[in-house]
């Protein structure tokens, strides 16, 4: 019942996320044949395209990320509490299994919208298509997903004490913020946005394991931070 709840208050949103996953499709395509017919960048611009997107599709996350046993679904600032938070928390289930159950739809629901992004990248980016196979665009989806694990639980932590609005401001923000910072940390672990671009199996032909093994342990850290929050808040 937890599961078709949550299906039920996020799927305007993932209708939303896909729409935006689609929309630079055409867009970026029909720029790049107007300027350039014979578009064909090289590998460091494609690199640095490929950088660009990964960026774009961050975005994905932050906005499905489990609003914890929170239900409302709009976007503005609410004073007080939502009124369905309170028909929530009165099921008969534990805050841990509320949260867990949310978080974990909201994952399953970004990593479904993520898979357009390998094939919106095989469109756009006609010479990669060349050097790229089937089974490196799946890995390349694998490793966009679970690096982006990190973004999605950042806003799993902020759901459970911002409403809707705050949270996705604050999530964006988090975001630009990492994007400056990976660029004094390039070649390295911590640099999830460089494993989803440049360091992704589309370039590497491997997956960036250092990366998205960091970008699992910050997960978890920011989940068990969530439930802390949520386990221990007066509502």
């Amino acid at each position: 019942m937890l599961w078709y709840k949550g299906w039920l208050e996020t799927r305007f949103r993932v209708l939303f996320m896909f729409l935006y996953a689609i929309f630079p499709i055409p867009l970026i395509t029909l720029t790049a044949h107007a300027v350039a017919p014979r578009f064909d960048p090289s590998l460091v611009e494609m690199k640095g395209m490929v950088g660009y997107f990964a960026l774009f599709y961050s975005i994905v996350p932050l906005m499905l990320a489990g609003a914890g046993i929170k239900t409302q679904a709009d976007f503005r600032p609410q004073k007080g509490l939502h009124g369905s938070i309170y028909f929530t928390l009165s099921l008969p289930v534990s805050r841990l299994r509320l949260l867990v159950t949310r978080a974990g739809l909201g994952m399953a629901e970004a990593a479904v919208v993520l898979t357009i992004a390998p094939f919106a990248i095989w469109i756009m980016l006609p010479p990669l298509r060349v050097h790229t196979t089937a089974l490196e665009l799946f890995e390349y989806w694998l490793a966009l997903s679970v690096c982006a694990s990190a973004f999605y639980f950042l806003g799993v932590l902020l759901s459970t004490f911002l409403d809707d609005l705050w949270q996705n401001w604050v999530s964006l923000f988090g975001i630009v913020f990492l994007y400056g910072l990976s660029s004094r940390f390039p070649g390295t672990p911590v640099n999830i946005l460089w494993a989803m671009g440049a360091a992704s199996p589309l370039f590497t032909h491997t997956f960036p394991w250092a990366s998205m093994s960091f970008a699992l342990g910050v997960a978890a850290i920011l989940l068990s931070a969530a439930l802390k929050v949520v386990e221990t808040r007066e509502y």
